[in-house]
């Protein structure tokens, strides 16, 4: 019986200590001031703490407040461009004889051209209540009309201010006799990975349309040219919402929606708003960017050619090519030469240099540190104004080589065939080896390859004579393609 007395004890002071703990527990959690704590310190340590690092936490309202705040600063913009179309005249008779079997040869169809209205819609977003509206150059760079459109439905005819094929952005302008709301311009430098984002647009004609998501990556590069360091969104965004705005919780505009990634991927991108700010001046007063040159291509540096050059990292950009009469040239930069240093900037990787020259005013005396066979050379130069970029194109070619090529002479005949420049030097490839070490190193059919390593290949015999003696590691061939050159590494294995 004491047995049951002390179980029945023991049992009411557990339930007891229990409910105890449990209301306690409830009561730590509901009460405002309470904070949670940990067993082991270690793990309270490693907690982040969300309300520190959260200067604007999301509320039951934020992206409805922000799309009232933007969505009047955000218009549609329909650009139209003439284009002439192919009309064939069939003569009455084609239907019935359309193969010319009965009587004699008929007269051909007549080809005429008429010219049509080609439409094309994109977004924008007033940055100056005079009517000043910041949106993509590929919305309206071959526009003859453009027309925008307000969310109140009025419509005005805007033209062009200036544009910037570079950054794939364009300023235009409307006139309204009256002020017009005005977007905030943000930082999109102060932007991280996770932030929650509003893309406001016009998909597919559908007006002022709102998504939400957060940036996916900063800085991203798809190979759209030297300043393609993009916002990368989860945001939907799709056709037609090219030049309307990104923008963050606090209603600031701090990117350009300009491209998706596969339809409904998720994946939109849009230009930083600090490159679009950096621009701004020059187009509004002068039309155009203006923008120093030092008149070299470049590369990066593969692990490859890091190897090829026994170089620590792969800091730096390698010049491919020397543009004639270009500040570059007139300094005595020479292809090969790695390019460390700008204007006292370490140059960390290839895509970093053009912005950092373009930055530059026009005129200014620059310095370079180049590293040239192994040596680290110090180098002055004025830079000069890059031109209106033009390119042109590429193709096809025979013996065999050490790298798996079949190359021919260039002769007038071959330099008209695959419309290579007059001056152009080297061998054309007529034949890529299945499996060889130049098929892995994706050299085509087309190419002309200048050099092997530092030396300049004179004709198909001096190739052959130049590839047989290589030896096994990597081998730098500089290709032609394209209207451009550039380094190839290509790995000789040692025969197994």
């Amino acid at each position: 019986m004491k047995k049951l007395v002390v179980v029945g004890v023991s049992a009411s002071l557990l339930v007891l200590a229990f409910a105890l703990g449990y209301f306690a527990a409830s009561g730590m959690l509901n009460s405002p001031a309470a904070e949670l704590s940990f067993a082991h310190p270690a793990l309270a340590k490693e907690q982040p703490s969300l309300a520190a690092s959260d200067p604007s936490p999301l509320g039951a309202y934020t992206f409805r407040d922000v799309a009232k705040q933007v969505s009047p600063c955000v218009v549609g913009i329909t650009a139209r461009t003439a284009v002439k179309v192919p009309q064939f005249d069939f003569p009455f008779w084609f239907f019935e004889d359309p193969f010319g079997m009965q009587g004699p040869k008929r007269r051909a169809p007549e080809q005429e051209e008429k010219e049509l209205w080609k439409k094309a819609g994109g977004t924008g977003f007033i940055i100056d209540a005079s009517g000043l509206i910041l949106t993509n150059n590929h919305v309206v760079q071959d526009a003859d009309e453009i027309d925008v459109k307000l969310l109140d439905e009025r419509e005005f005819p805007a033209k062009v201010v200036g544009r910037d094929p570079e950054t794939d952005v364009a300023l235009v302008r409307i006139e309204t006799g009256g002020d017009l709301p005005v977007a905030r311009l943000g930082d999109s430098s102060a932007l991280e990975v996770g932030d929650w984002v509003v893309a406001i647009g016009n998909p597919y004609g559908l007006d002022h349309t709102v998504t939400v998501g957060v940036v996916s990556a900063k800085e991203r590069r798809v190979g759209l040219g030297n300043y393609d360091r993009f916002i990368q969104t989860d945001a939907a965004i799709n056709v037609g919402n090219s030049g309307g705005p990104l923008v963050n919780i606090s209603g600031e505009v701090v990117g350009i929606n300009a491209a998706i990634i596969g339809l409904r991927a998720g994946i939109g991108l849009a230009v930083p708003i600090n490159v679009a700010k950096a621009i701004l001046p020059d187009l509004r007063d002068k039309g155009k960017v203006r923008r120093a040159w030092l008149g070299v291509s470049i590369q990066p540096v593969s692990p490859d050619f890091q190897e090829s050059l026994g170089l620590k990292d792969r800091q730096g950009a390698i010049v491919s090519e020397v543009i004639k009469g270009s500040p570059a040239e007139q300094a005595g930069l020479q292809i090969g030469d790695l390019i460390l240093e700008f204007d006292g900037k370490a140059v960390q990787s290839s895509w970093e240099l053009p912005e950092m020259v373009g930055l530059e005013p026009i005129g200014k005396d620059a310095k370079l540190l180049i590293l040239r066979d192994g040596k680290k050379v110090q180098m002055h130069l004025k830079l000069g104004e890059k031109p209106s970029s033009e390119a042109p194109p590429e193709e096809k070619a025979e013996s065999r080589s050490e790298l798996g090529l079949q190359v021919q002479d260039i002769t007038p005949d071959v330099a008209r065939r695959y419309r290579l420049p007059e001056d152009i030097g080297g061998v054309v490839v007529t034949d890529v080896k299945f499996k060889s070490p130049a098929e892995k190193a994706e050299i085509k059919q087309g190419d002309v390859i200048m050099k092997i390593g530092w030396t300049p290949i004179k004709n198909a015999e001096h190739f052959y004579e130049v590839s047989s003696k290589l030896g096994t590691g990597v081998q730098m061939l500089l290709i032609y393609r394209d209207g451009g050159q550039f380094f190839v590494p290509v790995r000789i294995k040692a025969e197994e």
